[in-house]
């Protein structure tokens, strides 16, 4: 890389143990970049400790609820992100593109979009549910006038990356814009498979609503001879509402780790992940499942389709999930039957490696 090309990936927060944040760690990693965003919290990923040796830039704090945290990050990303000026590309993740405003005119300027602004797009119903009414009429005001603000910023972007046909889709559809696919990749040196297994199924998406952990917690409640663990960040969303629903169940634990680097262990001692998430533009959990030799229970549609073979690398049960297909989907795939698939699961991964995302991003970006 020319010393001059200097690179900052800037996204919106540091706030979960999600697949955005590692992806963005190993992205600026690999291309020597500078990360910003608005906090770095403790309950979120420290770039660090995934080897990340740039700098950390927070241009706002950790404060505010959803409503008024997305008020707050609109208003630092407009005001206080001046510094992106001393770079000559700048990568926008997730809802910062406001920042763009303070880029060079001279600097490249990528849009890599794990999802589209779901709240202005196709889930903007949903989002709308989780405003108090009484500020509703405020809030149907902000959302027009952000959607104005994005249209406006994504015009000034040079190129868009994104990391799925499904979301390309989408990108295409709403936004009118053509985007290159670069899929997420799983460091397969971390995520590695173990001969000792034990006897118990794994989630470990985040605690929220769209993750439908809440349908997997209640489909092992009816299955008392199987066991779930469910791995959690003390940030999520729906925390105490989903763990209340399995602590009188002797089958169904909770865990959460202070150490994202834990993980791994947790995944390939276990029969299966079940990762059921609603419209999920990619999904890292498969692939990480998958690298430990885990094969996946998991939902035919959207990205999970571009990771999981039905059949081979685990069980892909139809859109409208119900507890008795997700039953039926842990019973066929047991322990004997999930051993059967750990060669094609590491296959599948391979496919997905660090080593292969490294080598398209630089030919990409630098």
């Amino acid at each position: 890389m020319s010393p001059k090309n200097k690179i900052c990936l800037i996204h919106d927060m540091f706030l979960y143990r999600g697949g955005a944040e590692r992806f963005n760690i190993m992205l600026a990693k690999t291309l020597g970049a500078d990360i910003a965003a608005l906090f770095f919290s403790e309950q979120s990923i420290e770039p660090k400790s995934l080897g990340f040796s740039g700098r950390s830039i927070a241009f706002g704090e950790e404060k505010y609820s959803w409503l008024f945290r997305q008020i707050y990050l609109k208003w630092r990303v407009l005001f206080h992100t001046k510094f992106l000026r001393e770079y000559d590309t700048v990568i926008f993740s997730n809802d910062c593109l406001s920042a763009i405003h303070h880029a060079r005119k001279d600097a490249m300027k990528i849009y890599y979009a794990h999802s589209i602004p779901r709240y202005l797009f196709d889930q903007r119903e949903f989002y709308y549910q989780k405003v108090p009414v009484l500020a509703r009429p405020f809030y149907i005001i902000i959302r027009a006038i952000f959607k104005q603000m994005y249209f406006r910023e994504i015009a000034q972007v040079d190129e868009i990356y994104t990391n799925s046909t499904n979301l390309q889709h989408a990108i295409r559809k709403y936004i009118g814009r053509e985007s290159q696919i670069i899929h997420p990749p799983v460091d397969m040196s971390i995520f590695i498979p173990v001969e000792e297994k034990e006897d118990y199924y794994i989630s470990f998406s985040k605690l929220s609503t769209l993750k439908r952990v809440t349908h997997t917690v209640e489909a092992f409640q009816e299955m008392p001879d199987k066991k779930l663990l469910v791995i959690y960040w003390q940030n999520d969303p729906q925390k105490e509402e989903i763990m209340n629903l399995g602590v009188w169940y002797k089958n169904i634990t909770f865990l959460t780790l202070t150490d994202n680097n834990q993980l791994p262990k947790y995944i390939a001692r276990a029969i299966a992940t079940i990762f059921i998430a609603k419209n999920e533009d990619f999904g890292m959990v498969a692939l990480e499942s998958m690298s430990c030799g885990v094969p996946v229970i998991g939902v035919d549609e959207w990205g999970i389709r571009e990771t999981v073979i039905n059949g081979k690398t685990g069980i892909l049960i139809s859109a409208e999930i119900t507890k008795v297909k997700l039953i039926s989907a842990v019973q066929k795939l047991d322990r004997e039957t999930a051993l059967t698939m750990k060669d094609a699961c590491i296959k599948r991964a391979e496919e997905f490696s660090l080593e292969s995302f490294e080598k398209i991003v630089k030919e990409k970006f630098l």
